[in-house]
């Protein structure tokens, strides 16, 4: 009997339609963990592919990636915020939830090219970290955590000495292109199949269950099913099509230039069978 593919994934809402169907597959052996450890244990050889940061396709020695699924947003994504206290130009001390990758890269990215920074003070803070307590100008949350701030920003105490900013929107409005947050990539030398095909086919599974995925979580964390539900239809996106591609190289080129990554070349993906 072949050894079961182990595979990674991020334990997010905007994660479940790519991976829901593969709990409890006859072959797969499926682990949830933070960004930042799922990245530990792929390159440590303890996961086979893992719905990784993109970022880590960046950097050496790179993984191998797959074409097709991803999470994505074309403007505004909800659950990557950047919050600031007063002008972003002034921000010179920068918070990083201490679980994520990409989103780290994306709010130096914004903040030195796109909102007036100049040189930052860059930490990490625990993504439960007490506002009130952080000696920071600005503070970045991702994931559910940032998803359930977006909505209670309607709360006055919430609005409070600082303003969110949605790091999709910034990217977007300043490049016209969309962002990748995550893809999954896998440890050299794996083939590509049978992991393509499981991965295509899960995807094309999840989509539709989006609505069911979104009010089950509703029903778990306390958040409304329609901002759960409008999240997973409207803000993110599953695919990686040309203008994604796009957004994945020139995200590559700016964070080589500010030094955080080795390379910004996208090599070329594994391809499910005919693909």
């Amino acid at each position: 009997m072949d050894a079961a593919l182990r595979l990674g994934t991020v334990p997010y809402l905007n994660a479940l339609p790519l991976v829901a169907g593969l709990d409890g597959q006859a072959g797969i052996a499926l682990q949830r963990a933070v960004p930042s450890r799922l990245v530990r244990d792929l390159r440590d050889g303890a996961l086979d592919a893992a719905l990784v940061s993109a970022v880590e396709l960046f950097r050496a020695p790179q993984l191998q990636w797959l074409a097709g699924p991803a999470i994505t947003s074309c403007g505004p994504v909800r659950s990557i915020l950047l919050l600031v206290r007063g002008d972003p130009a002034r921000v010179r001390q920068l918070a990083l939830d201490s679980s994520s990758r990409s989103a780290a890269a994306l709010a130096r990215i914004c903040l030195l090219d796109f909102l007036g920074a100049r040189e930052l003070s860059v930490r990490e803070s625990p993504p439960d970290a007490d506002l009130a307590g952080l000696d920071a100008d600005a503070v970045l949350r991702i994931g559910d955590p940032a998803l359930a701030l977006a909505h209670a920003r309607s709360a006055p105490a919430a609005r409070d000495r600082w303003t969110a900013l949605d790091l999709g929107t910034v990217w977007t409005a300043h490049t016209g292109l969309p962002f990748v947050y995550a893809l999954w990539l896998a440890r050299p030398g794996l083939a590509a199949e049978p992991l393509a095909t499981r991965l295509l086919a899960a995807r094309d599974a999840g989509l539709p269950q989006r609505d069911a995925l979104a009010d089950d979580f509703a029903a778990r964390s306390g958040l409304p099913a329609p901002t759960c539900r409008a999240y997973l239809r409207d803000s993110i996106g599953y695919d990686l099509g040309p203008a994604e591609r796009a957004g994945l190289a020139a995200f590559g080129f700016l964070a080589h230039r500010h030094g955080l990554v080795d390379t910004p070349v996208v090599p070329e993906p594994l391809r499910a069978a005919g693909g």
